[in-house]
């Protein structure tokens, strides 16, 4: 595997890095940060001084939380007096109060501290892991501790980083007893208050729920983390909105977009039309990141040759073996992380759920079973009451392996993410949920070919966003990435640049498939809504929607729509408005359902109620989950959603999923609705039928039938008040809330907008008398409750204790 470089000329080299890492480019500043690094993991044995040449690198690029890493952070001593003070002195400036505590920042850090504290509007780009997150969170924190914080709105793409944000938030929240300030991650109800103080972090679709339920919803401060996501297809043109929609009701919020590698920032200010964005980002480091080819592909049997990749060039590293044929990508990513990934923390990227459950099982069978610490234990039995006695997981995690995906239960996941943070997991087989900006950073990542899921392509800034995992700053200074088979893949994402320029889903619709967007609304019979399809009729309804309120020449100057294109669209919006009697409220509801498939929807209920009356309408009207007649309704409408939302014709998609919707909002466990599916699919491969139900309740249950509920309810409503049913529109009942909770009893629901998951909440409703307790009732019975006897394991006592500290008084 190579040798090491004479003593003398790593020395000479480390001395030019200590002069490069005060240059202002930022090639040269990766260049001395990676040479010091690398010599000191090398020889800091022979030669102890390395140590604290690193320490002068990272000091001189003011990366001081880097510093903090063993054994550089013991070498201050060996300092000379000059060099000492001179390291004292920038560190003051990076040095930022708050409170009793003192944080210690990185130049990038600092710059963007200094931004956020004028109150300015901000566009963040950095690398992963370059701390954006966490400079942000101080920033609420000192906001919340000077009591100048009211209302923010913290949202993230996906459920996996509102249980991460907000339980670093819970965190601070609880050590600096802010006991005032609400925490809030789920729809609120209409007609609950509004709390203030408070913080929000939730989803766009959670937001657009709060939006539309409470008309008087305002925040003061803004964040959008990965906010390149507002280039993201349907879901980006309803991030926009809602964006949108908070800065018109305050038009003075302090708002903050941030991202990985973003080049062009000022497009922000653009998207959402702020006149003044101040740009902070970084192209600095914040760990060595080493690509690094490895070759399977020899002729002689588990041959590997090694390269150090780098500028689309290749350096012979060495070689190695495996002794055995490595056919399949499944066997090279286990025997490629099996040879070199045994020694630090390693994640695996698999491209979807089948796959990770496959390496993470390999890996598991080359690995040799341990003994397993109280807390692999108890996510054991966890993982077997929360999703299914026969799920993989278990068996693997008694291996010291552990899989990753965004369908698992949130407890479950949660409690895999933090075995691996602390070293209890070796290996973590995880798929594109890492791109989605979960944070769990290992010391080596192992990619073949990554795709999401079977069919999809990384684009070259997913897959540094993906490389940036690997190195774990404040415990080491390299991270390392194993190309396997590099030369292979359909793209060569590390010969691409890992910036990307940003350009919102509306804009990119209407610039890529104009014609698309036109006939849009112009068809009479809207066709299948696939998922190109939906791209299209979002931002069809959002240039309709600003087209009855008056904002669409803004809209189309922001998208730069001009000449011809504009006159036509105008023609085609006002067209499609005349076709649309519904009135605006009922169709901003649902932000991304074309206005003509709303309309048609009404038509149709309209009709069947003046042809069936009061009949009809009981067939119509959606009941609560608990209602002997919630099945049958529901099927009914999710039929009714199928044929008028989705021009879907499948005769009997309905009644499978409204079984499993009924089952979830019930609250009924995961493992029951697997073993029905199961069995109602008469398939023989129990993972298969694991992995779809799970599949089934994460993406279609509470995304797709949550839409279409919301879209159903609110054209429901207006129906009934149109043909004189008005006092029935009260009862209908909150479907899509019941579906992204997974959850209808009113004491269930409390448990989990304390921040409990959906499985402990199960439990603690379970043993509640009393099905109708709001929040505050819940946390009071839940604070007199025994629960070491309540509870039986850990993981989940611990969420419930969480929850008394959290929100205790």
């Amino acid at each position: 595997m190579g040798t090491a470089p004479p003593d003398a000329e790593l020395m000479q080299a480390v001395q030019a890095a200590t002069i490069l890492a005060g240059s202002e480019d930022p090639e040269r500043r990766r260049a001395a940060f990676a040479v010091a690094a690398c010599a000191a993991d090398l020889a800091r044995d022979r030669l102890p001084g390395l140590d604290g040449a690193l320490r002068i690198v990272l000091t001189r690029m003011g990366n001081f939380p880097a510093v903090q890493t063993s054994p550089v952070v013991e070498s201050f001593a060996r300092l000379p007096i000059q060099v000492a003070l001179a390291e004292e002195l920038r560190r003051e400036g990076n040095t930022v109060p708050l409170g009793k505590l003192q944080l210690e920042l990185t130049d990038f850090q600092r710059a963007l501290w200094s931004v956020l504290e004028a109150g300015e509007n901000v566009a963040i780009s950095a690398p992963t892991s370059a701390g954006k997150s966490f400079v942000l969170q101080a920033y609420l924190r000192s906001r919340a501790r000077a009591g100048s914080l009211m209302t923010a709105c913290y949202l993230v793409p996906s459920r996996a980083l509102i249980a991460q944000v907000s339980d670093e938030i819970a965190q601070w929240r609880r050590d600096d007893d802010l006991r005032d300030l609400a925490l809030i991650t789920v729809p609120l109800p209409a007609g609950s208050d509004l709390r203030s103080p408070a913080i929000y972090v939730l989803t766009q679709e959670r937001l657009q729920a709060i939006l539309t339920s409470h008309p008087e919803f305002a925040a003061d401060l803004i964040v959008c983390d990965e906010a390149q996501g507002v280039e993201d297809g349907a879901r980006g043109v309803l991030l926009q909105n809602v964006v949108d929609q908070l800065l018109r009701r305050t038009p003075a919020a302090q708002a903050i977009f941030a991202g990985p590698n973003i080049r062009n920032l000022s497009a922000f200010g653009a998207i959402f039309n702020i006149k003044l964005v101040r740009e902070v980002e970084s192209r600095s480091p914040s760990v060595v990141q080493n690509l690094i080819l490895v070759n399977t592909r020899s002729l002689k049997k588990g041959h590997l040759t090694l390269e150090r990749y780098a500028g689309g060039i290749g350096t012979a590293l060495g070689d190695a073996g495996v002794e055995r044929l490595l056919p399949s990508i499944k066997e090279r990513l286990v025997r490629v992380a099996e040879k070199f990934g045994k020694a630090k923390p390693s994640i695996v990227y698999a491209n979807g759920p089948a796959d990770a459950e496959g390496v993470a099982k390999g890996l598991a069978d080359v690995s040799e079973l341990q003994e397993p610490s109280d807390r692999i234990r108890e996510l054991m039995a966890l993982s077997r009451s929360a999703v299914h006695s026969q799920y993989d997981l278990a068996s693997c995690l008694a291996h010291g392996i552990g899989f990753h995906y965004g369908r698992i239960p949130a407890i479950v996941r949660r409690g895999v993410e933090a075995a691996f943070a602390d070293g209890e997991i070796q290996y973590l087989v995880t798929t594109s949920t890492l791109i989605q900006g979960v944070n769990f950073p290992a010391a080596n990542l192992f990619v073949c070919k990554p795709k999401k899921g079977n069919n999809l392509q990384l684009e070259p800034a997913e897959f540094w966003n993906l490389a940036g995992r690997a190195g774990r700053l404040g415990k080491e200074f390299q991270g390392n990435i194993f190309l396997i088979d590099y030369q292979d893949w359909d793209v060569k994402h590390a010969d691409h640049g890992s910036e990307i320029e940003v350009k919102s889903s509306l804009a990119r619709t209407l610039g890529a498939d104009f014609a698309g967007v036109l006939a849009c609304a112009t068809e009479t019979d809207p066709p299948l809504e696939t998922d190109k399809r939906l791209s299209l009729e979002a931002t069809f309804a959002r240039l309709l929607t600003d087209r009855i309120n008056g904002r669409l020449e803004g809209t189309l100057d922001r998208c730069q729509v001009v000449g011809q294109n504009r006159d036509d669209l105008i023609r085609a919006l006002d067209a499609a408005r005349g076709k649309v009697s519904l009135p605006i409220d009922a169709i901003a509801s649902s932000p991304t359902v074309s206005a003509l498939r709303q309309q048609r929807l009404a038509d149709y209920l309209a009709s069947e109620i003046r042809g069936g009356g009061t009949k009809r309408i009981s067939q119509l009207m959606p009941r609560h989950p608990r209602d002997d007649d919630a099945w049958a309704t529901l099927s009914e409408v999710f039929k009714v959603c199928h044929r008028k939302l989705l021009s879907l014709d499948a005769p009997r998609l309905h009644l499978r999923m409204a079984a499993i919707a009924i089952k979830w909002m019930r609250g009924d466990p995961i493992p029951e609705i697997v073993d029905e599916n199961h069995r109602r699919s008469k398939g023989t491969d129990l993972a298969a039928s694991i992995r779809e139900t799970l599949k089934d309740i994460e993406q279609e249950i509470r995304f797709k039938y949550l839409r279409l509920t919301t879209c159903y309810n609110a054209v429901l409503g207006h129906v009934l008040r149109e043909s004189g049913h008005g006092e029935l529109v009260s009862s209908i009942p909150n479907l899509p809330s019941y579906l992204e909770v997974g959850a209808a009893d009113p004491t269930m629901v409390s448990f989990v907008g304390l921040g409990i998951s959906r499985v402990t909440a199960r439990t603690l409703t379970d043993s509640a008398m009393d099905k109708d307790m709001d929040e505050a009732r819940a946390l009071a019975w839940l604070r007199e409750q025994n629960l070491e006897t309540l509870i039986p394991l850990g993981i989940m006592r611990a969420e419930a204790e969480r929850a008394i500290l959290n929100f205790g008084t």
